[in-house]
């Protein structure tokens, strides 16, 4: 335990030393405060629906590493540190925390040889995943111009609008800048793992990239509809709300609520200010799941589905991730989660004097409609102005 607490206060010092000095990369979103799996894809589907609006089309890439977090090379991972850390006794402190260790196999039957670790970060240690975005931090030193780069931890995209064949051959050579980084740093790329993405509405040819000499094996057209995503989760949340109404002892209709709330919802609601769609069908697709368990609980049959949800104590799942968006927005537009306001909104140069101050512009609607920074707007807007200009995100 008291392992544990030294590894935070030397986190908490790098980290307040890193942002200090603007050291971590605002590309990371990986084991970082007010960034997220989220803050990343409103980010990047942000920029695709951009490009989308202005008839583009936008390549992209996924890069994944095998095994990363075990093969970081200790000696080449201390080179960086020393680059960051320049406190003398905390960076051998560091150094300690990494060396010398051992590894081996224990069983009731006996024990295996132990071996000396030269590679890899201490997986469910507090130090391991500030060590890892250390290590990796400086890739997106390679991508300065037009190529964007979103990481999540050891995920890695990029991403490039491609107008011509000379912007692809860019986009290919920040590919092979990805390959030469890895090969440098001692990170073997899983080939078979990367995936490679065209956005776009018009019906173009995809470009034709290659990983280490090997093609990207999947190639397919993306308008950014989530058509897909949505009824994924749908089909995975009525599975698991099957399995809880069959496999449950009790049917209770409070412990069966109870346990939908714990396994099913966060399925429908992970991520929802991404994918959330205004589109009827896709609210009604959605709703069926609450629809079809609560009508399965007892005593619920002969109830319709709003008698249902009151006396449950439930909502629509369409008003949950409103709230959601509200509530994402308001940590936008106070810095508590890492998305820049300037790149999702904009204050509207109306001076209306009903309503609050801090009103958001109305962007062109276009196919960009149901995305989030458009969606959001109309009922932001609608908001009362002590909850708009409130200092707290409860209220």
């Amino acid at each position: 335990m008291y392992g544990k607490l030294f590894e935070r206060l030397i986190q908490d010092k790098i980290l307040t030393y890193l942002f200090d000095n603007n050291l971590i990369s605002p590309h990371q979103h990986g084991f970082l405060t007010k960034h997220s799996t989220c803050s990343q894809l409103l980010e990047t589907v942000n920029d695709w629906s951009i490009a989308l609006h202005n008839k583009h089309v936008v390549d992209v890439v996924y890069f994944d590493f095998a095994k990363a977090f075990d093969t970081v090379s200790h000696v080449k991972l201390i080179s960086k540190l020393q680059a960051y850390v320049t406190d003398g006794t905390l960076l051998s402190t560091i150094i300690d925390f990494l060396t010398d260790r051992s590894q081996g196999v224990v069983l009731r039957a006996g024990t295996s040889s132990f071996s000396k670790v030269v590679s890899g970060v201490l997986q469910g240690s507090v130090l391991g995943p500030l060590l890892f975005l250390l290590y990796i931090n400086d890739i997106t030193d390679l991508f300065l111009g037009h190529v964007s780069i979103k990481l999540m931890a050891d995920d890695i995209k990029i991403y490039m609008e491609i107008n011509n064949i000379s912007d692809a051959a860019v986009f290919q050579n920040s590919i092979n800048h990805v390959c030469e980084w890895a090969h440098m740093w001692q990170l073997k790329l899983a080939t078979t793992k990367c995936q490679y993405m065209r956005v776009g509405l018009r019906r173009t040819d995809a470009s034709s990239y290659s990983l280490n000499g090997v093609d990207f094996g999947v190639k397919f057209d993306s308008v950014l509809s989530f058509a897909d995503h949505i009824d994924g989760i749908v089909f995975k949340a009525k599975q698991r709300a099957n399995q809880i109404l069959r496999c449950f002892v009790s049917k209770d209709k409070w412990v069966l609520t109870k346990a939908s709330a714990v396994f099913v919802r966060p399925l429908l609601e992970y991520c929802s200010p991404v994918w959330s769609q205004c589109t009827v069908t896709a609210i009604n697709k959605l709703e069926s799941v609450q629809r079809m368990f609560t009508k399965r609980l007892p005593g619920m049959m002969s109830l319709s589905y709003d008698a249902r949800l009151q006396l449950l104590g439930l909502e629509r799942l369409e008003l949950q991730r409103i709230h959601c968006d509200l509530m994402t927005c308001f940590k936008i537009t106070h810095q508590l989660v890492f998305v820049l306001f300037s790149s999702m909104f904009e204050l509207s140069a109306s001076r209306a004097t009903r309503g609050h101050p801090l009103k958001l512009a109305y962007p062109v609607i276009n196919v960009r409609a149901n995305s989030f920074p458009v969606r959001v707007i109309a009922l932001r807007n609608r908001l009362p102005k002590y909850v708009v200009m409130a200092s707290r995100l409860n209220v």
